[in-house]
């Protein structure tokens, strides 16, 4: 037990010695690469950089850190910039598609209410809206027209899917017309019946027109 105290107390008073030498060490000193006591404190406390290498270190952390931010930075600005394309690319291509609505021939088709033919947004932020409209459906018979296979107030042949019959003085003769749910048309006749907000389209026979009955939907007029 002696003999075991003695060793300890050597070894305290080793320490004490050590810890003294690295007090008396000079502030100039301390940039130089620190010698290890031993090599039990090397592995403990590892590799001392000395001032330059520590400003080296700092300077490459600064450069990469540096490097990250721009690189950020550029990417950001890419991600922007193809954002503002898509979106002025989007925006063209919305106005091409109002556009032909204003110009393309309104051909003859089956009228018939589609969801792919409601009323897109751009149609809602360019056209007139005139409101919700009662729908009715005629055909070229002479109960439906008083005459068979009279013409249009505006002289063409009716054609489904082309020709509705308005009250000219709230919508134009000539005028393109939007029916939400069912696609383009042109005002192209009238009726005595035909007042306010109400439009009678036409369709191919009275069968159709019966089985169609009375449909409500909204109503752009295009510009």
């Amino acid at each position: 037990m002696f003999f075991s105290i003695r060793k300890h107390a050597s070894k305290l008073i080793a320490a004490t010695l050590a810890i003294g030498t690295m007090a008396s060490i000079s502030a100039a000193a301390l940039d130089q690469p620190v010698a290890m006591l031993s090599s039990n404190l090397n592995a403990s406390v590892g590799t001392v950089l000395n001032s330059d290498q520590i400003n080296t270190a700092e300077q490459a952390l600064a450069k990469a850190k540096a490097e990250a931010e721009a690189k950020a930075k550029a990417e950001a600005a890419a991600k922007a910039e193809a954002e503002k394309n898509k979106a002025e690319t989007e925006a063209t291509t919305s106005q091409t598609a109002y556009n032909d609505l204003l110009t393309a021939p309104v051909s003859a088709k089956t009228v018939s209410y589609s969801s792919s033919l409601l009323a897109t947004d751009d149609i809602k932020k360019n056209a007139t809206s005139l409101g919700n409209y009662k729908l009715t459906f005629y055909c070229p018979c002479a109960t439906c027209n008083g005459v068979a296979g009279a013409q249009t107030a505006s002289g063409t042949t009716p054609t489904e899917g082309r020709t509705i019959a308005v009250d000219s003085s709230v919508i134009p003769l000539g005028s393109r017309v939007y029916i939400d749910g069912y696609g383009v048309f042109i005002a192209e006749d009238t009726g005595g019946a035909i007042k306010n907000n109400k439009i009678d389209v036409f369709v191919s026979s009275h069968s159709r027109a019966y089985d169609l009955g009375v449909k409500y939907a909204d109503i752009y007029l295009l510009d």
